[in-house]
């Protein structure tokens, strides 16, 4: 051994033999090979020419055990297992050539196995570094071996191209005339020249071994191929990495040889998430108007320019004139250009005057108006060609005269003149004509005219008069500016999702059609909903987004009420990210799908179970006539003189037949895993094994009348009627079999038959142990039902523990049921491992019963106002004041809510355990 740790200080080797001292007789002999255990650093084993392999503890610097592997018999080659370092192989060059596996923990002088492929002795052998159930060897046979350790047997041969080559051309030689004696008489290599003497696993490249042979060659050969023959893949080539992908555009992924789980997001379109955050940025960082000027200016082409220009004049506070002025009717302007105007250069003054009135039409005129005619006086003017004059003079002449007069003006002028029809439509209020019958090419005037007169509140009708005008002449697109003027998102979008359906799969078209949409939104009342198709284009926005990993971006766009927006809401809500989205945590959604009985459970025959409620039927029908039998022993029985018991009969009768029923609120369901039938109530959420009692009416306080029987005593006679009514099976007389049916009717309450009136009050008041203790006063009996307690009081029906069908609590406790449920998603999704997920089941179902506790009203104010005092500390991690709120609970209140404090104590641990 030598020990070159000292070479770096030029100091001598260090020399010395780890056996020398203590050295026996049968450890002497010629080395063979040396090997370092693949594990522990300070193992190292010799092979000896006389067949034994000595292990050496380096560090003792003494043998730690002896192989004898076989007497007389050199051991030509040994190694170990790369996994096990216990685990050795030793191949013998002698005898039947046989390679031995031994365990170093077993024996040392007996191997587990032995493999025989060589009968004239093995050479060389290796382990493989990468696979420890392969093995490589070559013998004095000419063979190369590849051995699957699994099987014990050799699966592949390493061909030898120099021994196969050598054969042919041997034969080729014999067979010719011109044979070189030589070749004959042993000359040219022998196939113990070519025979391979060593063979190694490549440490790097897995499936790669090289071979060493006597004629001076070194081959790399590939046994990927061969290592398959054993019938199932080495392990380089098995899936060592993994890799599944998860909503959100989560990527799990796993790599071999690592300890290590990898969660990434990929993000397959980079530019709509550089959009998206642009528009978020952009938008949040400053007001509508601006934001609309920014992508007016930004707009490739003039249509968006024009849609970004309208949606910024929606929200002018002076809308009307700047929607003036951006269709180029300047007020100022055109008042300076009317000013200033002057035809073909002349002076306004100079102008020839109106030809004068025929004298006969002034006399006309003139007596008319003596008279105070003015509709003769217009009517000359009219015929006169005075038309000024004519509206002079009507002023005068009335209202009634005046309408007429103009009516009659712009009849005669229009064709003439055409503004003359915009002026009557704006005097006489017909707008929406003049919108029917204006030329589509002229939109921008017919908008600019509607802008200045239309009044406010039909101001968006005629927008939308003038949009349908324009779609019906086929411009679609300004009939969406139109649309946009009278704020009507429903047709304004119309022409946008034609360009987007254009557009195709483009995910920017898409960006752009839900920035237009929602900046459109903002304009409108907060209550506007969006139409189905509008929403499903959302709702792919959104899904894409939720790909990309921005899940809180995503949830901002959900809405409607599709089935595609349910669903991506609920997901987002439940996903790692929902509670940062304060509009999914200030009102959870909805859960998307309808819920469907699937039906009773089978057993392992295929019988179906029977139904408890067709038990408690038949058992009813069974008792009706008994109890009608026994009513009518006791009207026979009943003096004329108390009438008021006979008036009470059929009040009890209809409160025993109304018992069958449910009542309101209740449903029979079944549960699928066991097949037996519970009942839940729809408004409350509270659920029961045992059916529900319907309340019987208060009936109003009687005096105890009381009758005589014919054989009864005086002592009898004077018992009240009630006391007897109340225990009508006692009494043999009656019936012969109504000794046994409160029994047969306690019983039937529980699983099974056994029913001691020390747990049942019916029983003990019958046998007169009142006093006898007990044990299950107000709590439940063990078992498969529940005994009925207490002095006449209906048992409290039992609170489910699942957060399905979860009751609406008031705006008061909104926030305190939202947080609780937030908390117990963020446990479900943090929680690793058996125990960890069964106490965030537990803290599920005490917010659960806690919740459905405090919407029956069975929990006080002060303990819910602690309940949010908790929750806030746990909001602000301030795990120390909402563990001594619980424990204050506990203390105070266990006896009334220990069915959800236990679980709140676990939710707080495990809260402050994981620092959420």
């Amino acid at each position: 051994m030598m020990d070159c740790t000292s070479l770096d200080n030029g100091s001598v080797v260090n020399v010395y033999s780890p056996g020398e001292q203590g050295t026996t007789k049968s450890q002497g002999g010629e080395i063979t090979q040396v090997s370092w255990n693949s594990q522990v650093s300070h193992i190292l084993a010799s092979s000896c020419a006389n067949g034994t392999v000595v292990v050496w503890d380096i560090r003792q610097k003494k043998p730690w055990c002896e192989l004898r592997c076989e007497a007389n018999c050199p051991v030509s080659d040994m190694a170990w297992n790369p996994t096990q370092g216990l685990h050795m192989m030793t191949a013998s060059e002698g005898g039947g050539g046989h390679l031995r596996l031994w365990d170093l923990r077993a024996s040392t002088s007996m191997p587990l196995t032995s493999l025989e492929g060589h009968p004239g002795g093995v050479l060389s052998m290796d382990w493989c570094p990468h696979d420890e159930t392969l093995l490589v060897s070559c013998g004095n046979d000419n063979r190369t071996l590849l051995w699957d350790l699994y099987s014990l047997q050799p699966i592949a041969e390493v061909p030898n191209e120099d021994v196969a080559a050598a054969a042919t051309a041997m034969m080729a030689n014999s067979s010719s005339s011109n044979a070189d004696p030589s070749s004959i008489y042993g000359g040219g290599l022998s196939s113990s020249q070519q025979k391979r003497n060593d063979v190694q696993w490549s440490p790097l490249r897995r499936g790669v071994i090289s071979t060493c042979s006597f004629n001076r060659k070194i081959q790399a050969h590939s046994v990927v191929g061969l290592a398959t023959k054993c019938g199932r893949p080495p392990k380089w080539m098995s899936p060592g990495s993994g890799v599944s992908c998860g909503f959100g555009g989560v990527v799990v992924s796993i790599e071999p040889r690592q300890k290590v789980v990898k969660i990434d997001t990929i993000v397959e379109h980079p530019e709509l998430v550089e959009a998206s955050e642009k528009f978020e940025l952009e938008f949040a960082s400053t007001d509508c108007i601006t934001y609309c000027h920014t992508m007016a200016e930004r707009a490739e082409d003039e249509y968006e320019s024009q849609v970004w220009s309208f949606m910024q004049i929606m929200f002018e506070t002076d809308a009307r004139e700047q929607l003036l002025n951006y269709l180029g009717f300047d007020p100022e302007k055109i008042n300076q250009a009317a000013m200033e105007f002057n035809e073909d250069g002349s002076n306004p003054s100079d102008a020839e005057p109106v030809p004068a009135m025929s004298k006969d039409a002034e006399n006309v005129v003139k007596d008319a108006l003596l008279v105070g005619n003015f509709e003769a006086a217009v009517e000359c003017c009219f015929r006169s060609g005075n038309y000024a004059d004519a509206l002079v003079l009507a002023s005068c002449g009335g209202a009634e005269l005046w309408a007429k007069t103009q009516a009659e003006y712009f009849s005669r002028e229009a064709k003439r003149r055409p503004f003359l029809s915009l002026v009557s439509a704006v005097i006489h209020g017909q707008l929406t004509e003049l919108v029917g019958r204006s030329d589509p090419k002229k939109w921008r005037e017919t908008l600019a005219v509607l802008s200045t007169y239309g009044q406010s509140e039909e101001f968006p009708s005629l927008c939308a008069a003038l949009g349908d005008r324009l779609e019906e002449s086929g411009d679609v697109a300004n009939a969406s500016l139109c649309y946009m003027c009278a704020l009507d998102l429903a047709q304004a979008v119309k022409y946008w999702k034609l360009t987007l359906r254009d557009a195709g799969t483009d995910l920017l078209s898409l960006q752009d059609f839900v920035q237009k949409v929602t900046v459109f939104t903002q304009a409108l009342d907060c209550s506007y909903d969006l139409d189905d198709e509008v929403s499903n284009l959302f709702a792919d926005y959104s899904k894409v987004l939720a790909n990309q990993g921005d899940l809180v971006a995503a949830a901002k766009y959900l809405k409607g009420n599709t089935k595609d927006t349910k669903e991506l809401r609920d997901r987002i809500y439940r996903s790692r990210f929902g509670a940062f989205c304060p509009d999914l945590m200030a009102s959870p959604p909805d859960f998307p799908y309808d819920y469907v009985n699937v039906g009773v459970a089978r057993d392992l025959h295929g019988i179906t179970l029977k139904q408890p409620v067709a038990q408690t039927q038949q058992y009813q029908e069974q008792q009706q006539p008994q109890q009608q039998q026994i009513m009518q022993v006791h009207q026979s029985v009943v003096s004329p003189a108390n009438a008021q018991v006979q008036q009470q009969q059929p009040q009890q009768q209809e409160t025993q037949q109304s018992y069958s029923g449910l009542p309101p609120g209740w449903v029979a369901l079944q549960d699928p895993s066991s097949g037996r039938t519970y009942y839940a109530n729809q408004n409350t959420g509270e659920s029961s094994w045992d059916p529900p009692v319907v309340a019987s009416p208060a009936l109003a306080p009687q005096p105890e009348p009381t009758y005589a029987h014919p054989s009864a005593s005086p002592a009898y006679n004077s018992q009240p009627v009630s006391n007897q009514m109340q225990q009508p099976q006692t009494n043999g007389a009656v019936n012969g079999t109504s000794s046994v049916s409160t029994t047969q009717k306690v019983a039937s309450k529980y699983g099974d038959g056994f029913v001691t009136s020390a747990s049942n009050p019916q029983l003990a008041e019958q046998y007169g142990n009142v006093g006898t203790s007990n044990p299950y006063s107000n709590a439940n009996r063990p078992g498969t039902a529940a005994a009925a307690v207490g002095g006449g009081q209906t048992k409290k029906a039992p609170v489910s523990g699942t957060l399905d069908s979860m009751p609406t609590l008031s705006n008061e406790y909104l926030p305190l049921q939202s947080g609780l449920l937030a908390i117990v998603e963020q446990l479900n999704a943090a929680s690793v491992g058996g125990m960890e997920k069964k106490q965030a089941m537990e803290s599920q179902k005490a917010v659960a019963v806690f919740i459905k506790t405090l919407a029956r009203g069975e929990i006080d104010s002060d303990v819910a106002s602690q309940l949010t005092s908790m929750l806030s500390y746990l909001q602000n991690r301030d795990y120390g004041s909402s563990s001594a709120v619980v424990t204050r609970l506990i203390s105070n209140e266990w006896k009334d809510h220990k069915d959800w404090l236990k679980g709140m104590k676990i939710l707080v641990q495990m809260v402050s355990k994981k620092q959420l």
